[in-house]
């Protein structure tokens, strides 16, 4: 077990600062390169949405075989300068003339293969920066703090009509020199990487540990399960939003404008705050499956979504089951680190990407029987033809909870028994 690192505030607040640089970063180099006139917006999209998944189930576990077997900040700073030379590479060909799509597709193939990978680097050395008994703050603070700065980063840059893509570029570029920077300066204690045994024992030695663990196996199969029915939740909350648009009040427009906008927002801020609260007071999957059971059946009130109000029911509906999820990942992601080896925790994470990666895809099966459900009301839907997609969401939520109810009931007779 690693032992504590000196000066272990300083050294997060470093930590969180470079991860909140990197992630922003991944965020806004995609919008610029899907902006450059030489490609279709459309085409580029989609071929970004078909890479990320795609290197998220080719790289990730490979990617955690690496970075169990060496320094992890080394890893996250090589991320980073990565990045900046990527980036650097579109602003100076764009500036001399030279950019054509070859090149931005190479870039867009290297920023979105790290900007998947990213992830696994920084949630394998977190518990050296902050200690496994603050994880579930740090990880609270990691959920809410990127998507937030986010949202500063881009009002900030709309104000810039002066910067041209280039400029842009310059800017998100020089944000990962800095975070390669920042990763630089947190030298925290890391255990001494383990003796390599060859690349497939090592693979194998990850799934074998996340298969026989049992919460690490519960934990996998309901982000599995989860994210395949996805899709599912996605289709009825287009339908119910649309609904929701067509019987707004519009003296409340404003009002209900705001509330979508910031409702996401909210439930990360409320979710984070919950789980920092909570966590010390029941066991991660007992206070995580408690909180899915409380929170999902408010997926129903979407089926209200075409009536006077349905822009506030539509509100709640999302806010409330959206609030749960974001206790559940951060409990979750905490535990999951807590009880793993240190030498094995790129490896399980890796592993965890690359299940989430696949039921993603074969979530998208589901797409059609989904549409139909959610559309079954035609253009004018009512609360009744609303209420079967909803009610389905909400079941498949609520199954989602159930490995981490039998792992929570399993823990809690060892604990009497004991």
């Amino acid at each position: 077990m690693i032992t504590p690192s000196p000066l272990r505030r300083w050294l997060w607040m470093l930590f969180a600062f470079a991860t909140f640089a990197l992630s922003v970063d991944f965020l806004r180099d995609e919008l610029f390169l899907v902006g450059s006139p030489e490609v279709d917006r459309r085409a580029w999209a989609q071929l970004e949405e078909v890479a990320a998944p795609l290197a998220a189930i080719l790289l990730g576990l490979p990617f955690g075989v690496l970075i169990d077997r060496v320094r992890r900040r080394n890893v996250l700073i090589a991320i980073a300068l990565l990045g900046t030379a990527a980036l650097a590479s579109v602003a100076a060909a764009d500036s001399a003339g030279l950019l054509g799509v070859p090149q931005l597709f190479t870039v867009l193939m290297v920023t979105t293969a790290l900007g998947a990978l990213a992830p696994i680097g920084s949630e394998t050395y977190l518990p050296s920066v902050v200690g496994r008994e603050r994880l579930v703050t740090a990880n609270a603070l990691l959920s809410v703090s990127p998507p937030l700065i986010m949202f500063a980063l881009a009002a900030a840059l709309s104000l810039a009509d002066h910067l041209d893509e280039a400029g842009f570029l310059i800017v998100v570029g020089a944000l990962m020199a800095v975070a390669a920077l920042a990763f630089r300066g947190v030298a925290a204690v890391e255990e001494p990487p383990p003796p390599r045994t060859g690349f497939w024992r090592e693979a194998a030695e990850g799934v074998r540990f996340t298969v026989r663990e049992p919460a690490l196996r519960a934990i996998a199969v309901y982000l599995v399960v989860s994210e395949l029915f996805e899709q599912v939740a996605h289709e009825v909350l287009n339908e119910t939003r649309q609904a929701a648009a067509a019987a707004g009040d519009l003296s409340m427009g404003y009002f209900y404008s705001l509330m979508s906008t910031f409702s996401s927002f909210a439930s990360l801020l409320l979710g984070a705050l919950l789980a920092v609260l909570l966590h010390r007071r029941l066991a991660p999957f007992r206070l995580a499956w408690a909180a899915l059971l409380v929170s999902q059946p408010f997926t129903l009130l979407l089926a209200l979504s075409g009536t006077g109000w349905g822009q506030l029911w539509h509100a709640f509906g999302t806010f409330v089951p959206r609030t749960g999820t974001v206790i559940v990942a951060i409990l979750l992601i905490s535990h999951r680190q807590a009880i793993t080896p240190d030498r094995l925790l790129g490896r399980v994470s890796g592993l965890l990407v690359v299940l989430v990666a696949l039921a993603d895809r074969a979530g998208e099966l589901l797409e059609t029987p989904a549409e139909w459900l959610a559309g079954i009301g035609g253009p004018a839907p009512t609360p009744l033809t609303l209420l079967p997609g909803a009610a389905l969401a909400a079941a498949l939520a609520l199954a989602a909870a159930v490995p981490l109810m039998r792992r929570g009931a399993s823990t809690y007779v060892k604990s009497s028994s004991g």
